[in-house]
């Protein structure tokens, strides 16, 4: 065979070989391989695991820096790891106080969230860190209600610090009215939590035709539900013809999944009734063939009374037999002696 003629369709088929592989999956998962040391690494590394799942970036917030920072330093300074602020104001009041328009109900802690660590060496991103793989830290990383974020690190002779904020700034870019309010009030325990106050996501069941509709509620992002019905946030957008910038609102119903099999109906338990039958006593009653002639014998009777005997009745029963048999013995040798 010709070279030029075994080359051509041996490339053909490696050509052919590389489009039909298939590509590795990045959900949730995209790969660093390298050490976090600044917070715009920590910013990038978080921005790129939220393009992996369909999410637009969020964008650099100063206060958001501030604020992040400066717990980094906090937990650095103390040796401890901790969301509580210095002085024993809130995250919220922190973020109120530098002026961030925060959005959400702000007495239930405003669209906020915050993960931090602490590590002996710089963390190596090549997927979420262990301690960020749990559902509240990831839906700080990925909830689509957040539209900034900012990053602190800070490092003592234990090891670095690190910390993410993220939050939701208001459509206005103005404070709310109850801002003022929240400042001067006592902190709220709700106010320590890792992510925002969100109400949670209670599976509904499939309609007949198997479609899955969720109503989004106060705090709900398109990661929480995803997580909740065992789906993606690109299949939640692909079903609902959501862009990366889309924002989910509250009360929002959005199609979750399509031919879905819905549960078992609930088994009933038996119930035992109980019904009041009616006994019907039954009395046997002797037949006597009437081709039988039975010779008529005086059985001698007591007096009559209203009360029955019952020594005199099996008497009278066993009487009774006894005439029968020799009756039947007596036909039985009739007919032999005569058969015609």
């Amino acid at each position: 065979m010709n070279k030029k003629h075994f080359w051509l369709p041996f490339c053909s088929v490696l050509v052919l070989m590389y489009l039909l592989a298939p590509t590795k999956d990045a959900y949730a998962q995209p790969q660093f391989q390298q050490a976090i040391t600044s917070p715009s690494q920590l910013i990038n590394a978080v921005n790129s695991l939220r393009l992996a799942n369909g999410l637009s970036a969020l964008t650099v917030h100063p206060i958001l820096n501030q604020s992040a920072q400066s717990q980094a330093d906090y937990m650095a300074a103390t040796g401890q790891i901790t969301h509580a602020r210095p002085g024993g104001s809130t995250f919220t009041q922190q973020l109120l106080a530098l002026g961030f328009p925060l959005s959400g109900d702000l007495s239930l802690g405003g669209f906020r969230a915050e993960n931090i660590l602490m590590d002996s060496n710089p963390i190596v991103w090549d997927g979420v860190p262990s301690a960020w793989q749990d559902e509240q830290h990831m839906n700080t990383m990925l909830s689509q209600n957040f539209t900034h974020i900012g990053a602190g690190i800070s490092q003592n002779a234990d090891g670095y610090y690190y910390a993410v904020d993220c939050a939701a700034a208001t459509g206005s870019g103005q404070m709310q009215n109850s801002a003022s309010a929240i400042l001067t009030s006592v902190p709220a325990g709700i106010d320590q939590g890792v992510s925002q106050f969100m109400v949670p996501v209670v599976m509904v069941t499939a309609l007949p035709n198997g479609d899955v509709f969720h109503k989004v509620q106060y705090g709900q992002s398109l990661w929480s539900i995803a997580i909740e019905y065992g789906t993606t946030i690109k299949n939640i957008q692909a079903l609902n013809n959501l862009g990366e910038n889309s924002v989910i609102q509250q009360g929002q119903e959005l199609l979750v999944k399509k031919a879905a099999t819905q549960p078992e109906p609930a088994t009933l338990e038996a119930t035992a009734f109980i019904s009041a039958t009616p006994t019907i006593e039954v009395t046997p009653t002797i037949l006597i063939p009437t081709s039988t002639v039975i010779p008529t014998m005086t059985i001698p009777t007591e007096p009559p009374s209203t009360t029955p005997k019952n020594g005199n009745s099996s008497k009278l029963l066993v009487g009774i037999l006894i005439i029968a048999a020799f009756v039947g013995a007596g036909v039985a040798v009739w007919l032999i002696r005569d058969p015609n």
